[in-house]
């Protein structure tokens, strides 16, 4: 990235506040935590690092799982989880004060201070899955729906308790023929708690019959069974050339469920970021599976990225039918023919020292997305002195790399008051790979993220700020040349960091448009990579080099959907378009072609919106031919918006926006006073935070960093000063 003609390369930061961690104690170097291999949250993680009091941890993980779970099913509503999972975070956040020592001398948090909203969040949940039991001055007890089965084979089967009393009790379920406790809890006054049972059906009948005890009182009751033969579903899927293809796999069998084979990791899609469609349940199938389901109707549907058009269909499941489902998916677009190749800039195939996920699955993962680059990024776990990851670092493509597929591990570099940073194209680990983390062998705020990026450039390195947000180091690192630009698409909202992005852009630094979704592929409810992606023209075949030039070049788009086209006077995003006068007179051609629904396409000018073209009745193609008079130096740029839809499953809008094209009129940048500005305020409002919970071992470490940033600072006021009235 570069600046005209100041020369400041540029970039930034932010931290993640939503990537909270692991380890209420600090392991020695190697040492690795427990596995949580059967988990579906990233709750069990973040207690195990930052809740000291394991009651508290237990009953936050108990309501972050058990709330998550009955999204297998399709008829459980999807906001009152998306609700419960607020009320696990903000009750969890309190912990993580404690855990940074932000309230030194405070009382220890304990499982009361939870409680409560841990049974607010049980009650809250809405599913006729639920078996529903209450104890006060007697039992009650009530299913809404029956106990779907298949065969022989067992049902999970979801159970809340309450504890409507103003005195503990202990609660017993067992099976009316049997004498063994089913489950067997203490639940403390006004207590409520969520727990599933694998019940396999029980003789022939109907009913399965329960009896439900508490402190001498007992409650028997029945649950309606109904029953389905098993069946096996085989699917193929294949291209259009009929070779079977990776894609992503939604599927719900008869009894409203969804399935998945044994073998895979069943993903659900997050809600955590305001998304209105979190909840399908999906997988990723190596160009077919077979699965034992119960016999019936179930719903198939096979998405594969933003070529290629997904297919939804109805399968009747008969026992003994042989036959294979085949599934022919169909290419709306083929960008890699003329030179265009997706990435994602930010994807963890590992965090918290698990060990869950190779290359290979980070490459079965792309292919079903149609996601031609992944950027892995090795990034420090909290509990120990692991840079989880780091041993998949070659500092070039990984060898499981394919085709048009690669798999590349770059580094991410963190330190929550100044920003994470993304390192990509790197030859050599950047180390520390951390810093200003309690409890590590790097607890102070120092050096800055300004050397380490400065080390990654110095190596041929490409450098973006992930999930940015203000303040932070980003307009520093940026203004001093060590950064090239900051994630426009991430688990942020887009119009903030859009709106970011383009101040940087209005002071006259040539930042591309990145995209990176910080999907973490070992926690199976999380973000999907991909799913806000980066188009990269190289112009010829895929190699990394190639993707990376183009990447930092700006030659590209980013979107959650939408493909599109764009030239201002035949230059292409990225180029330049010099003038010793103007006005100029711009033919801006352009389309913006989706497998989802758009609202209109955007000519974006220096920030703001001139031209707006509205979708017509295809709101699956937008054509754009347009001339403008442009008299200053600018830059150009198209977006795309649209509604939300369930196929754009990171965000809560569709979403997309070219690099610009730049217009250099007589010699003069872009230079925005108002702009510039507001990053020097931005980053006085860093220092300050710096003085309020910055960690460093001697004032010269502090007054070392502060020196730099008023370096930035010196740099912004040059550009409002040179801005033209």
């Amino acid at each position: 990235m570069n600046r005209e003609p100041h020369g400041q390369p540029g970039w930034r930061r932010r931290m993640c506040a939503g990537l909270l961690l692991a380890g209420a104690a600090f392991l020695r170097a190697g040492e690795q935590p427990p596995a949580l291999a059967g988990v579906l949250t990233i709750t069990p993680f973040q207690t195990a690092t930052f809740v000291a009091d394991r009651e508290a941890a237990q009953l936050l993980d108990g309501l972050a799982e058990f709330s998550t779970r009955l999204l297998l099913w399709s008829d459980t509503p999807r906001a009152p989880v998306t609700t419960v999972n607020g009320i696990v975070k903000a009750a969890f956040l309190p912990f993580v004060e404690e855990w940074r020592g932000t309230h030194p001398g405070a009382p220890r948090l304990t499982a009361a201070v939870v409680l409560d909203r841990v049974s607010d969040g049980y009650r809250a949940l809405e599913s006729p899955r639920i078996v529903r039991i209450s104890i006060g001055a007697e039992i009650s007890a009530a299913a809404a729906s029956p106990l779907e089965t298949a065969g022989d084979s067992a049902t999970p089967v979801p159970f809340v308790v309450s504890n409507t009393r103003e005195t503990p009790v202990t609660f017993v379920l067992r099976d009316a023929a049997g004498a063994a406790p089913l489950r067997s809890l203490k639940l403390k006054p006004h207590q409520a708690l969520g727990f599933f049972l694998n019940l396999p059906p029980a003789g022939r009948g109907n009913f399965r019959t329960l009896v439900a005890q508490a402190d001498g009182l007992a409650r028997e009751f029945a649950l309606p069974v109904r029953r389905h033969e098993s069946a096996t579903l085989r699917v193929k899927v294949i291209d259009e050339t009929g070779t079977p293809t990776p894609a992503r796999i939604y599927l719900t069998a008869a009894d409203g469920r969804a399935h998945a084979p044994k073998e895979l990791m069943q993903r659900i899609v997050t809600g955590d970021y305001a998304q209105p469609f979190g909840g399908d349940c999906y997988f990723h199938a190596n160009g077919g599976f077979a699965l034992e389901l119960p016999a019936g109707p179930a719903t198939l549907e096979v998405v594969r990225g933003f070529e290629c058009f997904p297919v939804q269909t109805t399968v009747q499941v008969t026992p003994g039918d042989g036959k294979t489902v085949e599934i022919r998916l169909r290419r709306k677009s083929d960008l890699a023919r003329a030179g265009w190749f997706s990435g994602d800039v930010h994807v963890h195939a590992n965090l918290f020292a698990e060990k869950r996920i190779a290359p290979r699955d980070v490459l079965l993962v792309a292919q079903a997305e149609d996601l031609n680059v992944v950027n892995v990024l090795p990034c420090n776990d909290p509990r120990t002195a692991t840079i989880t990851d780091r041993q998949f670092f070659t500092g070039g493509p990984d060898a499981v790399s394919e085709g048009n597929f690669i798999v590349h591990v770059g580094e991410e570099m963190r330190n929550d008051l100044y920003g994470h940073v993304g390192f990509l194209n790197l030859k050599s680990f950047v180390e520390p790979a951390y810093f200003g983390w309690p409890h590590s062998p790097f607890p102070h705020d120092y050096p800055g993220n300004f050397p380490q990026a400065a080390a990654a450039k110095a190596q041929g390195g490409v450098v973006t700020y992930v999930h940015p947000g203000l303040p932070s180091e980003f307009p520093v690192d940026i203004a001093l040349g060590v950064a090239d630009t900051i994630d426009t698409m991430s688990q942020n909202d887009e119009e903030i960091s859009t709106g970011h992005w383009y101040r940087l852009l209005n002071c006259g630094f040539r930042c591309p448009v990145s995209a990176g979704t910080d999907s973490f592929l070992n926690i199976p409810c999380h973000l999907i990579p991909g799913a806000g992606r980066v188009y990269v023209h190289t112009g010829s075949a895929l190699t990394y080099a190639g993707w990376i030039e183009g990447y930092r070049r700006g030659r590209s788009f980013a979107t959650n959907g939408p493909l599109l086209r764009f030239t201002v006077n035949g230059r292409e995003a990225g180029e330049e378009i010099r003038a010793e006068k103007g006005p100029l007179t711009l033919e801006i051609e352009g389309a913006a072609e989706s497998i989802v629904p758009m609202d209109s396409v955007e000519i974006i000018v220096n920030g703001r919106p001139v031209r707006r073209i509205a979708a017509g009745a295809d709101k699956f193609a937008i054509h754009v031919a347009e001339k403008l008079e442009i008299a200053a130096s600018s830059w150009v740029a198209l977006r795309v918006r649209g509604p939300g839809h369930r196929l754009v499953p990171n965000d809560r809008e569709v979403y997309a926006h070219t690099s610009p094209v730049y217009l250099t009129i007589g010699g003069r940048p872009v230079a925005s006073r108002e702009d510039a500005l507001f990053f020097v305020r931005q980053i006085d409002d860093l220092i300050d935070r710096m003085g309020q919970r910055g960690v460093f071992a001697s004032a010269a470490q502090k007054d070392g960093i502060v020196r730099r940033f008023h370096a930035g600072q010196d740099v912004y006021r040059r550009i409002a000063a040179e801005a033209a009235p």
